[in-house]
């Protein structure tokens, strides 16, 4: 109290009772102030770690360090068409900056001439039908078309999303699954490919366009959204051998409709790091043709296989199974480290075993069929049978219940 200035001696006797009243309540103020004060002093720190955070958005200056000038950023390449080495250097005052030399090796131009005679090393060595020149025109569109979409849809990663990221990273390892998809010879017929969980159209997209009259390929996916943006892909670049399903894998052979159009139906499945492989073992294991189902056809009947895109270790089951295992380099011969991933070969068979011995086919979850909706009249036939105060249908040829028939009116 000294500190307000207020005398609170006990011996006087002459202070009042609302003197004390206003001494007490001055005291108690000056409490809650000095705690307020210790209080924010305490919080400061807290509050500055909830405080929001400074803005995203890249400029061409920085915001000022602690000490010194401000630091100048460089402005990020654009999106467009990346240089490479083998053109020679694009970059300099307003153009685009070349790649160094580790980097240009793994993402060359797709526009330049290298990339154009590797695929026409590819397409001659595999006796791929049409022209290469018309085949890489498509497949640079599809580039180009994914890129525009993913800018609306995230169908791949976004990061460093430009033509030559798209094409050395989903064009062509999909285009490298051709020799696998093609290695057993065909007397006539069609090609019956499907793909399970094709996200952005991959592998199966550029796959249609290489064998355009020799195979039918179904995209499947569960988020319709990416099938929208894959149907207009595929009407944009020509891609007629191509349709979607969106749904699960594991319920296309549930109901009778999909027993009979999709069950044992497929020669091929392909899938890229969708799932593990057990499970996605699981998901597939009843679409791929089987020898023992088609008694018909003989002994000589083709047998269904998976074609799985992968990277890293995997189980030992899953690698006593495997028929053939490729790195996806080995099968383009392009310039190395295009991809690290590897493809898989797996017969119907072993993908059945595979499902069966790891538990996934009995782990398999179905949606639940759609209720049905109750008739009206509560499936017992004839009228509603009405609720207490509810009014309904209006008659007129019904008589009136008005509780007594021999009503007269009277008049005064």
């Amino acid at each position: 109290m000294a500190m307000l200035g207020i005398r609170t001696s006990s011996s006087s006797a002459g202070t009042s009772a609302a003197g004390r009243k206003m001494a007490l309540l001055l005291l108690l103020i000056a409490r809650g102030a000095s705690a307020s004060s210790r209080r924010r002093f305490a919080v400061g720190p807290a509050r500055a770690a909830f405080a929001p955070p400074p803005s995203r958005r890249r400029s061409a200056v920085a915001s000022t360090p602690p000490f010194g000038p401000p630091i100048a950023l460089a402005p990020r390449p654009p999106c467009a068409r990346w240089a490479s080495t083998a053109d020679g250097d694009r970059g300099g005052a307003g153009g685009v900056p070349s790649l160094d030399a580790e980097e240009s090796e793994i993402l060359v131009d797709p526009y330049s001439d290298a990339a154009a005679s590797h695929l026409e090393e590819f397409c001659a060595r595999h006796d791929v039908p049409g022209d290469p020149a018309k085949v890489r025109d498509a497949l640079l569109r599809l580039t180009e078309e994914v890129v525009a979409w993913n800018d609306r849809i995230n169908l791949v990663s976004r990061k460093d999303c430009n033509p030559a990221t798209v094409y050395h990273r989903h064009v062509l390892p999909s285009v490298a699954l051709l020799p696998l998809i093609m290695e057993r010879p065909r007397e006539g017929g069609t090609l019956e490919v499907i793909d399970v969980g094709t996200g952005g159209g991959f592998p199966g997209l550029p796959l249609a366009l290489l064998l355009r009259d020799d195979a039918r390929f179904t995209l499947v996916d569960s988020v319709r959204k990416k099938l929208v943006a894959v149907s207009e892909m595929a009407e944009a670049v020509g891609a007629t051998n191509v349709r979607v399903h969106c749904g699960r894998a594991e319920e296309m052979c549930a109901e009778k409709e999909g027993r009979r159009t999709h069950r044992r139906k497929y020669d091929v499945a392909l899938g890229r790091s969708v799932a593990a492989l057990p499970r996605f073992c699981g998901w597939v294991s009843d679409l791929l043709k089987r020898r023992d189902v088609d008694a018909d056809e003989g002994d000589d009947a083709e047998e269904g296989r998976l074609v799985y895109i992968v990277g890293g270790e995997l189980d030992d089951l899953v690698e006593s199974r495997i028929a053939r295992d490729v790195p996806l380099d080995e099968l383009l011969r392009g310039p190395g480290g295009t991809s690290d991933k590897r493809a898989l070969i797996f017969d119907a068979r072993d993908v059945e075993d595979i499902a069966t011995e790891s538990g996934e086919k009995r782990r398999v979850v179905r949606s639940a069929p759609p209720k049905k909706s109750r008739p009206k009249d509560g499936g017992k036939g004839g009228r509603k049978k009405l609720a207490r105060g509810e009014w309904g249908e209006k008659r007129n040829d019904v008589k009136k219940q008005r509780g007594y028939d021999d009503f007269q009116r009277y008049e005064f």
